[in-house]
């Protein structure tokens, strides 16, 4: 591993070096001079075609009794190329005192001014980085010290072979080697406007049956008010309670049989206090239920009262 590190450090040397001031600690660092970190900036291929990728790399080889390398910030811009990623990736490599830290980009340019002109021209053809800014930060994110690293030149040449080159430098046109014939216009077994409005209308045929399904369900849930079961003649107070007797018998309902019968005594006592009278209260808190007949006869006795007394 250490025969490995010197041999990285070897080829960082040959790199673009960094500039710019740093503090000096008189007892000596491992990286050298005295000095903190040192970094180098690489980019490979430095010539290639257009649209292929390059890959950018800084390499800050620090000494960790002086610094935090986790404390390295570090400033790239490579316009106006890309870079793959929103981050570069990070390798860190530490021995003893030495650590290394290597930052990589993966960058690629597909726009206008990345593509070569003709005749060449080093505006269009080289490219020269600004520097990167390495900083170290306080733990509260202020820049301490830092220093800049120089990208070397990056070369872009053309896909277009030399032959169309020149063929382009003295007619000024391309030579299309692939013919684009026009296309017929498009057939339809169903014109577009046509399906177009039967979709409408089957989109409102769905909906009306949707509002009216929405409808039904309402009703079911929440059924309109009825009206009263039974209609009561506007009578006597004797001829009402009488009716309510019978729709109770007739739909089962006990209670309000009971309080039926309970009524027409009440009436009954208005009227005269006799054997019928203490029959509607038998009848009204009997532990039985009234049969059929009696309830029949009863009634019948009471409406033959109210008609004697009229």
């Amino acid at each position: 591993m250490r025969r490995a590190l010197l041999v990285a450090a070897a080829a960082l040397v040959l790199a673009a070096p960094a500039a710019g001031s740093l503090p000096v600690f008189n007892s000596g660092s491992s990286v050298g001079e005295g000095t903190p970190f040192k970094a180098y900036a690489t980019i490979s291929p430095t010539v290639h075609l257009f649209g292929d990728s390059v890959t950018a790399k800084l390499a800050v080889v620090a000494d960790t009794k002086w610094i935090d390398p986790a404390r390295l910030r570090v400033v790239a811009s490579f316009a106006p190329y890309l870079s793959t990623t929103r981050q570069p990736t990070i390798l860190r490599l530490s021995i003893g005192r030495f650590e290394q830290v290597t930052y990589t980009w993966t960058l690629r340019c597909v726009t206008s001014p990345c593509v070569p002109r003709v005749p060449p021209s080093d505006k269009f053809h080289v490219f020269r980085f600004r520097a990167a800014r390495i900083e170290y930060v306080a733990p509260n994110g202020k820049p301490l010290f830092g220093i800049n690293s120089s990208w070397p030149p990056v070369e872009v040449l053309s896909q277009v072979s030399p032959g169309v080159a020149a063929f382009l430098r003295k007619s000024s046109r391309l030579n299309w080697r692939a013919r684009i014939t026009p296309l017929a216009s498009p057939t339809y077994r169903l014109s577009p406007d046509l399906l177009f409005w039967l979709a409408l209308a089957f989109a409102g045929v769905l909906a009306a049956a949707a509002a009216w399904s929405v409808r039904r369900w309402y009703f079911v849930l929440r059924p309109r008010s009825a009206g009263p079961a039974f209609a009561i003649d506007q009578g006597t107070t004797l001829e009402r309670a009488l009716a309510v007797l019978q729709y109770a018998h007739k739909h089962g309902d006990e209670t309000l049989q009971r309080k039926a019968f309970e009524r027409v005594a009440a009436e009954l006592g208005i009227e005269r206090a006799d054997e019928l009278t203490r029959t509607a209260r038998e009848l009204a808190w009997s532990r039985r239920t009234p049969e059929d007949d009696e309830v029949e006869e009863f009634a019948e006795q009471a409406r033959g009262t109210q008609e004697g007394h009229e």
